[in-house]
């Protein structure tokens, strides 16, 4: 079952959401940044700033998901402007397990190829600034724990306060 994602530009808000299917993703809704205007009884929508939009949704989803359904792992992959075949060659799988995992046609993408489609979107000029700085942070959290290895038997000394519990302090 998925949820539904909402965006919005600050401070505005229109008077009924847009399900914004042209994406490709069955749970976007807009809440502004459209107009919506009708030509010989057709509807027609314009999306202000679609490349900011879909930067919005592409780190919505890398960082917020755990777990990414195929129409996801396809607007991820278009977003990076690669091939099945391109994306399938940098997380080291055949061009139809990929292929599969976009289509839906096989098990979910396991967990270090997910976390490689991730990063390598994080790092992709779609995602930037804000993908750099996440990769950062990321990498920054993994140097520390790596460095915080100390291969003795620890305790962690847990404290209760008012409102949840905290290390207290690590004791050899």
């Amino acid at each position: 079952m998925s949820t539904r994602e909402e965006y919005c530009i600050v401070g505005e808000h229109a008077s009924k959401p847009y399900h914004y299917k042209e994406c490709g993703l069955d749970d976007v809704y807009l809440l502004n940044g459209f107009n919506l205007e009708v030509y010989d009884a057709e509807e027609f929508v314009s999306i202000e700033n679609v490349e900011g939009l879909w930067k919005a949704i592409g780190l919505n989803l890398v960082t917020k998901k755990k777990y990414l359904v195929p129409s996801e792992i396809r607007f991820l992959r278009q977003q990076m402007d690669m091939t099945q075949s391109e994306l399938a060659s940098l997380l080291r799988v055949d061009d139809q397990t990929f292929a599969r995992w976009e289509k839906g046609k096989s098990k979910a993408m396991p967990g270090p190829a997910d976390l490689a489609l991730r990063s390598l979107y994080l790092s992709a000029s779609i995602a930037q600034p804000e993908g750099n700085e996440i990769l950062t942070k990321w990498l920054d959290l993994i140097e520390r724990l790596v460095g915080s290895d100390s291969g003795i038997e620890e305790m962690f000394i847990f404290g209760k306060t008012d409102i949840s519990w905290a290390l207290e302090k690590r004791a050899a």
